[in-house]
């Protein structure tokens, strides 16, 4: 099963975040409510990523939103500092100028209160 944790864990190996992402919301999109609570329970460690703060902060914004989306318990680590990103926002896609704008405005709110930018649909699969 795939989990958040997971995730950090195999980024932290080179592995690509945002490719570990995608196959986690496949899973999650597909599982039952109680299998998608277990992949959202436990705190990723993520320590071999301190150098790169927007993935910690990128999990827990996931793992809260996804969490406020399907009516499952928000877990307690998310709201851990170190799952915040630093002062410096993070905007998404390498967006520059009036998209800034426009992922601050569409932002989802679990990413605003992160410092995350990003495209409202920025969990969305197809």
């Amino acid at each position: 099963m795939k989990t958040i944790d997971r995730i950090l864990e195999s980024t932290a190996e080179g592995v690509d975040f945002y490719l570990l992402l995608g196959d986690f919301l496949d899973e999650f999109y597909h599982a039952c409510k109680a299998k998608k609570q277990q992949m959202i329970n436990e705190a990723p460690f993520g320590k071999a990523l301190q150098n790169r703060q927007e993935y910690l902060s990128f999990a827990a914004a996931t793992a809260h939103k996804l969490a406020n989306d399907y009516g499952l318990t928000v877990p307690e680590w998310v709201f851990e500092k170190q799952y915040y990103a630093t002062e410096k926002p993070f905007f998404g896609c390498g967006s520059k100028g009036n998209l800034r704008l426009l992922f601050m405005y569409k932002s989802p709110a679990e990413f605003k209160h992160r410092n995350l930018f990003v495209d409202e649909n920025v969990l969305t699969r197809v």
